[in-house]
């Protein structure tokens, strides 16, 4: 199924836990769109315990054509949560690019090639990512306005502000690292249940550019089966705030970075004590300090 010698320029990472229901579609997104890119691909798949079907899916859609089989690497593992799959998933990839895309989401056919067009035009940049609209519980589809910095193509101003000002810029399911950066990082922290994906993203954000695209790239399907955010009002994870207070005291942080570091700290502060559910533009105003810098 797997040639371990075949050449790769792009991994994509697919995490897998019982979405027996929605992992084909996002097998068939992913392969539709590495197609379309016209660049050598592989798809690692890690089924992290599943007791549903899942794994039998990913293997019955590969035996359909020897081609998605030459392309799928299928890893089993015990049941260690997201963000241990995923770092499974990167650290095994042959490639230097790695894509991440979440089990129950879908990827818009272009997806691939407008990451590669960021990787290309900002090849030095560490995080790539497009946007994304969302499916909610009830079946329908929106698009957002994203956060400070996230109206034009290009390295966001600043990662941090940009999280705390709108929803989550990069998602599980838009994100693009270097595997050498992911290795500097650390990937994702295991262990921790919700808010690892956010986690994973600030720490590669402390190492260099993360660089945008507003056009969408990924539908995050809020309606599938077995989501850790499922709940109508979803439980505030303290994980990106804990980050947070770390990521304060990193030497090498310019003091902007640290500026916007503080105010997402008193931002994601009044996120857990649930003064606010939803990021918008004005958020960091409300809870932002005297600024160092003055325009």
């Amino acid at each position: 199924m797997y040639e371990k010698n075949q050449p790769s320029d792009l991994s994509v990472i697919i995490p897998l836990f019982q979405k027996a229901r929605h992992i084909r579609a996002a097998l068939e997104d992913a392969y539709r769109s590495c197609k379309d890119a016209g660049r050598p691909f592989e798809i690692v798949v890690v089924d992290d315990g599943s007791t549903d079907s899942s794994g039998s899916v990913v293997r019955a859609w590969a035996c359909q054509d020897p081609s998605r089989a030459a392309a799928l690497h299928l890893i089993t593992q015990k049941n260690r949560g997201a963000a241990a799959a995923r770092n499974t998933g990167w650290r095994a990839a042959k490639s230097e690019l790695i894509l991440f895309l979440d089990a129950d989401d879908r990827w818009e056919a272009h997806h691939v090639t407008e990451i590669l067009g960021l990787v290309q035009e900002f090849p030095d940049a560490v995080l790539y990512a497009d946007a994304w609209a969302e499916i909610s519980a009830d079946g329908a589809t929106r698009t957002h306005a994203f956060g400070i910095g996230s109206d034009r193509r290009g390295p966001l101003p600043c990662f941090f502000e940009a999280m705390i000002s709108g929803p989550m810029i990069v998602s599980s399911s838009t994100a693009a690292a270097r595997k050498n950066a992911l290795e500097r990082s650390g990937g994702f922290p295991e262990g921790v249940r919700h808010g690892e994906d956010k986690v994973g993203w600030g720490r590669l954000a402390l190492l260099g550019d993360v660089v945008w695209s507003p056009r969408v790239g990924a539908v995050w399907d809020k309606s599938a089966d077995n989501r850790s955010d499922g709940s109508a009002i979803p439980t505030p994870s303290p994980a990106f705030r804990d980050f947070l207070r770390e990521a304060e005291g990193v030497d090498v942080v310019a003091e902007r970075t640290r500026y916007n570091i503080r105010t997402a700290i008193a931002v994601e502060e009044a996120r857990l004590a649930g003064e606010i559910r939803f990021y918008d533009h004005h958020t960091p105003a409300r809870y932002v300090e005297p600024d160092p810098q003055p325009a």
